[in-house]
């Protein structure tokens, strides 16, 4: 019985030592995959996405992600609409795909050359979505 009190006090000693890491800590240099889907077109999402991959990216520096736009997430990527293309094209340049969803582009009436030069466009981002989780990668809806 004494035993067990000595790992329970032991167990929390090493919960709250772990819950007192500055947030900018490494956790580790793992490589963890994640998709986002990204949906809205509000300019505040647009901050948060780019900031959550930043947080993202500071505890786990070697994480792969993918931020898929469509719907009106597409605006992210759009020159002309996006208040984050310095951040995106920041991203971009550490490794950080922007994806940018056809079916959208096809029924915003959005060309190629009206994205930010580092996105890349897939078919379908609901195609590409699950093709990722089918190969491990985990799901995170972005923003909100």
């Amino acid at each position: 019985m004494k035993t067990r009190h000595i790992l329970v006090v032991l167990l929390l000693i090493t919960l709250a030592a772990k819950a007192q890491q500055p947030a900018n800590t490494v956790l580790d240099n793992k490589v963890h995959k994640m998709v986002m889907q990204f949906t809205s077109a509000d300019s505040a999402e647009q901050a948060t996405v780019v900031a959550q991959v930043r947080n993202i990216r500071t505890v786990w520096p070697k994480a792969e992600i993918e931020v898929v736009c469509q719907g009106g997430g597409l605006e992210l990527l759009v020159a002309s609409k996006s208040k984050a293309a310095k951040a995106v094209a920041e991203w971009s340049a550490k490794g950080v795909v922007f994806a940018a969803c056809n079916n959208s582009m096809r029924r915003q009436n959005v060309k190629k050359e009206e994205l930010l030069p580092s996105a890349i466009i897939v078919p379908s981002a609901l195609v590409e979505l699950v093709q990722k989780q089918e190969t491990g990668w985990a799901y995170l809806k972005a923003a909100h």
